[in-house]
């Protein structure tokens, strides 16, 4: 490529805003929100497992976690639909984390001792958006199912 497309291409670029370095973790954090409220019994149990998804998963912990939860609550209150967010984590994402983040959803749902037919139904869907397939949806329940 010549010079000065290059230097066209860093002129922009300086001028562009910077990306958004926990826009996948918000929208990891809004999809288990949305597990987490989908049977109308939302608990200290659910944002627990879903505080500990975020800070495992993406690094982010005390202050800046709490801030990122905060914003992913409404963000979830706002949304039409969860396809923009599972679209991102699908793209942005490798598939071994979308795994991951099937298995933390199962956990969310298991949070209550029991899976609600709502929660499974959103599971399913939500496993099918991020590209995960049925073998290892199915595999993530039974870890979750297993573990305290």
């Amino acid at each position: 490529m010549s010079t000065w497309f290059e230097q066209l291409k860093s002129i922009v670029n300086r001028h562009e805003p910077s990306a958004d370095e926990h826009a996948l973790a918000r929208a990891g954090a809004v999809v288990l929100l949305e597990m987490a409220a989908v049977d109308d019994h939302f608990d200290a149990t659910e944002l627990d497992i879903i505080h500990q998804a975020i800070e495992r998963s993406f690094g982010i912990e005390g202050g800046e976690l709490e801030e990122l939860i905060a914003e992913a609550k409404t963000l979830r209150r706002q949304a039409v639909s969860l396809h923009e967010y599972t679209r991102g984590l699908r793209t942005g994402l490798p598939r071994d984390c979308r795994d991951e983040l099937v298995g933390w959803l199962w956990r969310v749902a298991y949070a209550d001792g029991r899976i609600d037919r709502f929660e499974e139904q959103l599971l399913r869907r939500l496993a099918d958006l991020l590209g995960v397939p049925h073998e290892e949806f199915i595999r993530r329940k039974h870890m979750a199912g297993e573990s305290p």
